[in-house]
């Protein structure tokens, strides 16, 4: 987060001294000192693929993806450029993973086996824009419960810690594309998460394949692309409502839930009208007594 012409760091309606903005970038906050530089209003990421099994297809699906609503543009290195800080894509082992963000003479490293699902890859680019699982976010509390006790594989402990960020407003996202399914990580196929919002129990994780709104919302405004995008198009402040931004067409970008060109129908919030759409996945299944298990158990069906 850049800080303005008279040094101060506005985040949300709170602007911070340098000194104090400092302070809480100690605090746990890696992931808004792992931004990608950004010049005349584009987030440009330099990458190079060092393997040539990692799929171009799907990688080339991710950055669309990403770069179709966000200010970021991943840019493929030519042989002549001497990048210090770039995207390398891998091949190590059969666990897709990523260094978070940008850091500053430092090689960001994300391993794309073919395991990887094309989820999977967009995933992956999210960690290496800077952001974190959706479940270690500070107010996750409020949403999950992170069950104790729970026979972890090795290193997957480590991946529902509380960290102390900054969420910018943006409400917490069940369907997350940065958010675990609720048995990720136990070795014994147990619960290791257990959703306060019961709809999405079975859900998280997996209620979407795709980027959702909240988060290109955070990576617009972790970068400024929505500022930008205001100035392009002359406005002092964001006319769209009940959580939607401004795109670079100068249109709202609005969340499931809402209606109107500037988001101002609140028809139903937002997790109310994911369930609703979600719907399909679910169902009450009466029995006297027998055992049913959906086709795709123990995944949700056709969940894949």
């Amino acid at each position: 987060m850049p800080p303005r012409e008279d040094g101060s760091v506005l985040v949300g309606d709170i602007a911070y001294s340098t000194e104090e903005w400092e302070s809480l970038l100690a605090k746990n906050l890696d992931s808004l000192k792992k931004l990608w530089p950004k010049t005349n209003g584009v987030v440009n990421i330099p990458y190079k693929i060092s393997n040539p099994e990692v799929s171009t297809a799907k990688l080339k699906g991710a950055f669309s993806a990403w770069e179709s609503k966000t200010c970021v543009k991943f840019s493929k290195m030519a042989k002549s450029d001497k990048y210090m800080e770039y995207l390398d894509f891998v091949i190590t082992g059969t666990t897709c993973s990523s260094n978070i963000g940008y850091t500053k003479g430092k090689i960001t490293s994300v391993n794309l086996p073919s395991s990887c699902s094309f989820k999977a890859f967009k995933h992956e680019l999210g960690h290496s824009m800077g952001l974190r699982h959706e479940m270690n976010r500070s107010d996750r509390d409020k949403h999950i419960i992170v069950i104790s006790g729970v026979k972890y594989k090795p290193g997957f402990d480590s991946q529902f810690a509380l960290m102390n960020t900054i969420n910018f407003d943006i409400p917490y996202d069940y369907c997350s594309i940065m958010h675990y399914t609720d048995k990720v990580g136990s070795e014994n196929y147990e619960h290791t998460m257990l959703a306060l919002d019961a709809r999405f129990q079975t859900l998280m994780g997996w209620c979407s394949t795709n980027i959702t709104h909240w988060n290109y919302k955070l990576v617009n405004t972790m970068y400024n692309c929505t500022d930008d995008w205001l100035k392009a198009c002359k406005q002092e402040s964001d006319p769209c409502k009940n959580g939607g931004y401004t795109r670079k067409d100068c249109s709202c970008a609005c969340p499931l839930g809402t209606s109107g060109d500037k988001c101002e129908n609140l028809d139903m919030n937002y997790n109310d009208a994911m369930a609703k759409k979600l719907s399909y996945y679910t169902a009450i299944i009466k029995t006297s007594g027998a055992k049913v298990t959906s086709p795709d158990y123990p995944k949700p069906s056709g969940m894949g």
